[in-house]
């Protein structure tokens, strides 16, 4: 991925990170070594001996003597030095590589720096906190599979296709169940259909709190707010990096398409992210309300064409499971 210009924000949390981390990993590395010495007081003088090493090769040097053979000797006791600490530790236990702090990341040593540019591993936290930062504009959150129940859908068929509700969202959940279990990254977008209230977001936010728990960068939110945001940094308004977060994380769940305020820049911005992600082959996921005539009529063939033609179609199918839950829950009072 191309190097991204990330807002202010950004920065700081993904610095503080990489601070704690470092931190965190010579704390650790310290109270190992002050634990060993108050439990083996002879690693103490194995240290003190080896420090001399230096001091020693320089002595050899000034006394004019064989210093090939000098070094070689002092190389040797250090050597057997390393052996018996080696064996002290192991008969507790331990191993000398304790000694070391043990960084998250060994390329940079939680620097974020490496040759005087941006470490992966500091990239992957700037894409991480851009990602969070967008997700938390709304109030939606990672969901599980487990809390779908099929209880709220008939089992009654439907008259046109004979599928019952409960039969077609069972095959649903299983099969984003199986993408979330599956995702790698590289995936097919998809697209779920249906009227309101009958899972879909749910759905998506169940694939978002799966693929997040494997490491994968997630942006999710309703498809108004995260255009909103994108229109106030275009303008000025606000400062950030959203178009190219909202390009480059691993998933991308827009939800309720189709009930954004409609306007030239907002059709023009979702035509980009889809039509950009689509070029870099990174999936993408759409709930909404529409069908594919109304795809069309409100965005056009450009951007009906891409979802219709590159999207698993998935549909949702039941009466709104909010009122069913409500009136559930109503009727038990």
């Amino acid at each position: 991925m191309n190097t991204v210009a990330f807002n202010r924000e950004t920065y700081q949390k993904a610095s503080a990170e990489l601070e704690r981390r470092r931190g965190a990993a010579n704390a650790k590395a310290a109270a190992f070594r002050e634990r060993m010495l108050r439990e083996i007081p002879r690693l103490a003088e194995i240290e003190r001996l080896m420090a001399l090493s230096s001091s020693k090769v320089v002595q050899a040097i000034l006394s004019g003597g064989d210093v090939d053979a000098a070094v070689e000797r002092i190389k040797t006791e250090n050597l057997s030095l390393q052996v018996e600490m080696s064996m002290l530790l192991r008969e507790h236990g331990e191993t000398a590589v304790n000694f070391e702090p043990q960084y998250t990341c060994p390329v940079c040593q939680d620097t974020g720096t490496v040759n005087g540019k941006r470490c992966h591993c500091f990239e992957a936290l700037l894409r991480e906190y851009s990602c969070r930062s967008l997700s938390e504009l709304s109030a939606m959150q990672p969901q599980s599979f487990d809390d779908l129940s099929l209880l709220f859908y008939s089992e009654k068929p439907d008259g046109r296709s004979g599928i019952s509700p409960r039969a077609r969202m069972r095959e649903v959940i299983e099969y984003c169940r199986c993408y979330a279990a599956d995702f790698d990254g590289k995936d097919v977008s998809l697209l779920l259909r249906g009227p309101t209230g009958v899972g879909k977001t749910h759905l998506s936010l169940a694939i978002a709190g799966a693929v997040m728990q494997k490491g994968y960068s997630v942006v999710y939110g309703p498809v108004q707010r995260l255009l909103h945001r994108l229109e106030k940094e275009h303008f000025g308004r606000a400062e950030g990096d959203s178009e190219e977060v909202l390009l480059n994380c691993d998933l991308l769940i827009l939800d309720d398409v189709g009930t954004e305020f409609s306007s030239p820049f907002y059709t023009s911005a979702l035509y980009n992210i889809i039509n950009g992600r689509m070029l870099d082959g990174k999936p993408t996921i759409i709930s909404t309300n529409l069908n594919q005539k109304e795809l069309a009529d409100r965005y056009g063939e450009a951007i009906a064409s891409r979802i219709t033609g590159t999207f698993q179609p998935l549909v949702c199918a039941g009466a709104d499971v909010r009122l069913l839950k409500l009136k559930s829950s109503i009727g038990g009072n």
